[in-house]
This record gives structure tokens, C-alpha cells and sequence, in this order.
């Protein structure tokens, strides 16, 4: 069986992601629905629900396999609380994997409607759902293993693990007793790239840090490109490739190859080695098997939540980061952009009259001309730079690698862009009035928000 501390780690994520006031699994027992797994704001759940197919939109939601989404309600939805509740928003969706397995559910208090964005983001969790309920569904695990309850205290290690970084230094801390080994290594295939770096590994005798591995390449890069375990047992009289073909020999003489996958997300591969060819067998291919699905359920969660953080910090309507992503990412910004002694140019570009233009020519014209300016700002100024929506009508642009008289000319073909002639957005004229402000490291200042307040001090 999955643990069920992997689900129960799931709804608490999505519970938070989506600001619900309950997030519930229903599982399917035979031809009714359960509440399995939940996360909830609210004293009055009931937990013991029984919910027949077909029955409101939780039931209904499991007899047509489509979602099924009510907003701007004010009462209780499916008979899930003990005493009314005054929710706004409710969504359900069926979870499904060649069968109904069960259903996902959200309701919230905090808005009438659900986001387009955020019901996508439901069905990529309720597809993470349906994977392991179907892994749970079809997988059983035989008597002979007396270390379940280690496995389990271990997979539940994994999958809280809090970034990258430590789901691949605890897959190479896994007990000794789940499972005996000499050498493992956890390797990491970036998204859309044929090359994979070892990230964290043990028990080899030669450094590992600087190889890569090629795709389809050997034993880890033929389990990435197939996404399926291999089981090797070594021919002492032909040298078999682990990583690369100009590896050194190590000391083994079986060795396991699991790909860290959900669904269609590859994130890398796990491998195991030992001394004697008999050292791993199929039981140990099956604990693995459940280690390699915390690992990638962990890998899905921080990533949700990265990405969730990064958006949180764009600007919604041109896409380039804000103030508040200045603010966050201060330092990262800062050695990026002073990493040499090099002069960078701070330009403050501020529309005075964005007010003007979006009740002059409504909020979708004046969201088109903002996305317009920008689309402009990334066709004339040539990388390396940065650019941020720091207020409501001020961009700061960061120039790079460029001498003054460079930039002298780019700000006088932005001038005469955008000032000497409207600019046309969806057949419409629109002339921007604009203001420009220009300060200089390190010749003005070292700090970075010193050298955007004196660039918008300059604006004139």
C-alpha cells in the first residue's frame, strides 16, 4: 500500500495552494465514496460521510468523470458539514487512472469564483493523486517484508523533504534496514535536456561530481530515455556502463536503476549498487519503487511551490517582476547584475499619464499598451538586462555590458519611440507621456534600491 502520509502530505499542499477552507479526498469503497484524506478550517467536517454515486455534485462528479464547479453559493455543498457553512466557491474532481478511484474536493470562503489557473493546478494534483491511488490499487506487497513500518517512517522523511536540494541527500541516507547496498547516487535529468548531472552519492570509490550522463547512455541514461526500472546482474567479462563510457570501475556487480517520474515528469533516476550479483533482487526493485515515488511527489510539491512563489511575484499584466520580487530577491539580483566592476545603468522609465490612458481608453486597452511597452522594451535593448514594474506607472530597467554612449542612444530611440509619436495598440493611437531618469554603478551608488530611488530622483 502507498503510505498514507504521501496523500495526507498532498491535501494539506493543495489545501494551502488553493486557500480552501476544506480539501478533501473521497476514495471509492466498491460503489460509494469515503472521505479518505482531508484538510479543513472547520470544527464541523463530517468525516464519516457516505456519498453514493450520482449523488450532488460530489457523486456527480463521479459518474460523469468531468468536474464539477458552483460558485458564488452560499450554503453547503454534498452534505459535508455537521452545521451550515458560508462558502463562496466549490470545486470537484473526479481522480481517475484507467478507473474512478475517487474524488478531490475544494470549497472555499475567500472568493466567489476559482481561477482558471487554479483549477488547472487542482487537476495536475488530482492526476498526482490518481497515480499513486493506482500504484496503491495494483501493487501488493508480499509477507516477507518485516521492515514495512521502517519504509514507511522513511518514505514520510522523503516527501516532506522542503526543496530539491534535500529530497537528493535523503535518497542517499535510505536505512540500512529497507534495504542492503554498497553504492548509491541520485541524478538529476533538467526538463527538456538530454544530459544528467549526479547530484548526491555514496559508497563509490572514484569522485563522481564532474561526470554527466548522456541520455539513452549507459545503465542510469537507458532507465531516463525508457522511464522504466532496470535490474542488471554484471558480466564479469564485459564492462558495463553505469554513467559514462569513460567512467572509472567500480567494485560492483549488480546495480538497479529507478526513474524519479510522475506522470509525464521525468526528474531524474536512483541508483543502487552492490558487491555480490545477487545482492538486489525484485523485493528490493518494489521498496525502492515506493522510495522513488516519495522522492518524486517531494520534487512536485517544491516545485508547485517555487512556481507558486515566483508568480505570486510577477507583475499580472506585462509578466516582469515586481517590486515585491526585488524586495524578496535583493541579493540574488544584486550579484547578478554587480558580479564585475563593470558600469551598470539604471533607467526609470515613468508613465505620467497611465492614469489618463486607462480611463480614457478602458482596462483591456490599457493592459494591451503596458504589454505593447514591454514587448518594445525586449525588442530594442539588447540582453544582458533586466526590467521590473517597480510602481503602478514606473518601470526600473538595469542595462549591462554597455559603455554611456550606448546608452545615451538607446534612451534617445526610446524617447522618440514612445514620446514624438503615438504608439498603436489594436488599431488605436495612443500617445504616452513619459518621464526618464538615469543613474549609474558604481559611479552613483553600490546599493541597489539606492540606485533606483536616484534614477527616479533624476526623472525628467
Amino acid at each position: 500500500m502507498i503510505p498514507s502520509n504521501l496523500l495526507s502530505h498532498l491535501i494539506d499542499l493543495i489545501g494551502n495552494v488553493a486557500d480552501a477552507h476544506t480539501t478533501a479526498l473521497f476514495g471509492l469503497t466498491k460503489d460509494k465514496l469515503v472521505m479518505r484524506e482531508h484538510f479543513t478550517l472547520s470544527r464541523h467536517l463530517n468525516r464519516d460521510i457516505v456519498i453514493k454515486i450520482g449523488e450532488g455534485p460530489i457523486g456527480l462528479a463521479a459518474q460523469t468523470l468531468k468536474p464539477q464547479l458552483i460558485e458564488h453559493i452560499d450554503s453547503d455543498i454534498g452534505g459535508i458539514y455537521k452545521k451550515p457553512e458560508n462558502l463562496k466557491g466549490f470545486l470537484a474532481v473526479p481522480v481517475v487512472a484507467e478507473d474512478l478511484l475517487g474524488v478531490l474536493i475544494i470549497d472555499t470562503k475567500e472568493s466567489y469564483q476559482i481561477s482558471i489557473k487554479l483549477q488547472k493546478t487542482l487537476l495536475n494534483f488530482a492526476e498526482q493523486i490518481a497515480w499513486h491511488l493506482h500504484q496503491e490499487k495494483h501493487r501488493t506487497i508480499t509477507n516477507d517484508m518485516p521492515n514495512l513500518q521502517e519504509l514507511n517512517s522513511y518514505c514520510k522523511f522523503l516527501a516532506e523533504s522542503p526543496n530539491r536540494s534535500s529530497v537528493a541527500d535523503r535518497l542517499t541516507q535510505i536505512p540500512p534496514a529497507i534495504i542492503s547496498f554498497k553504492s548509491i547516487a541520485v541524478i538529476w535529468f533538467e526538463e527538456n535536456q538530454k544530459e544528467g548531472r549526479i547530484i548526491g552519492y555514496r559508497g563509490f570509490t572514484h569522485d563522481l561530481s564532474e561526470t554527466v550522463v548522456h541520455f539513452g547512455k549507459g545503465l542510469v541514461g537507458s532507465c531516463a530515455k525508457n522511464r522504466s526500472p532496470l535490474l542488471l546482474r554484471f558480466n564479469s567479462e564485459r564492462k558495463t556502463i553505469l554513467f559514462s563510457e569513460d567512467e572509472k570501475t567500480e567494485d560492483l556487480s549488480s546495480a538497479v536503476a529507478l526513474p524519479i517520474q510522475l506522470n509525464e515528469t521525468l526528474y531524474g533516476v536512483l541508483l543502487v549498487g552492490s558487491t555480490s550479483p545477487e545482492g538486489l533482487s525484485h523485493a528490493d526493485l518494489d521498496k525502492l519503487s515506493l522510495i522513488v515515488s516519495a522522492a518524486a511527489s517531494a520534487l512536485f510539491c517544491s516545485d508547485t511551490k517555487d512556481r507558486w512563489a515566483y508568480d505570486k511575484n510577477l507583475d499580472p499584466v506585462t509578466g516582469v517582476p515586481n517590486h515585491r520580487f526585488l524586495t524578496e530577491y535583493k541579493l540574488a539580483v544584486s550579484e547578478e547584475l554587480f558580479k564585475s566592476n563593470q558600469p551598470v545603468y539604471f533607467l526609470s522609465v515613468q508613465l505620467t499619464n497611465l492614469a489618463d490612458l486607462y480611463q480614457t481608453y478602458g482596462v483591456d486597452q490599457g493592459d494591451a499598451f503596458l504589454k505593447q511597452m514591454i514587448a518594445l522594451f525586449a525588442k530594442m535593448i539588447p540582453s544582458p538586462k533586466f526590467v521590473f514594474r517597480f510602481s503602478e506607472n514606473t518601470f526600473a530597467l538595469m542595462l549591462m555590458n554597455r559603455k554611456q554612449k550606448e546608452v545615451d542612444q538607446l534612451q534617445t530611440k526610446l524617447k522618440q519611440l514612445f514620446e514624438y509619436n503615438p504608439l498603436h495598440v489594436n488599431g488605436v493611437a495612443m500617445q504616452a507621456s513619459i518621464q526618464w531618469g538615469l543613474s549609474v554603478y558604481p559611479d552613483d551608488a553600490k546599493e541597489l534600491f539606492k540606485l533606483i530611488s536616484l534614477s527616479r530622483n533624476r526623472l525628467s
